[in-house]
């Protein structure tokens, strides 16, 4: 499992708390500053963009 899969399990799982890059990255064993800059490159949004983006779609889906 890629340090990247195992931050967006965690994130799912997480969703609802209060998240940051810290966090998540604490949680892969991988520094902020790192883990903040291989999510954007990997992903092409911040890790705070995605999370927005998925508590949004999350909210849709409640409808």
């Amino acid at each position: 499992m890629t340090i990247i899969t195992q931050a967006l399990d965690y994130i799912e799982k997480h969703i609802t708390g209060e998240l940051t890059v810290d966090d998540v990255a604490a949680h892969v064993f991988v520094s902020p500053f790192y883990f903040h800059k291989g999510f954007s490159m990997l992903c092409g949004c911040s890790l705070m963009e995605y999370i927005r983006s998925r508590r949004l779609s999350e909210g849709e889906t409640q409808w």
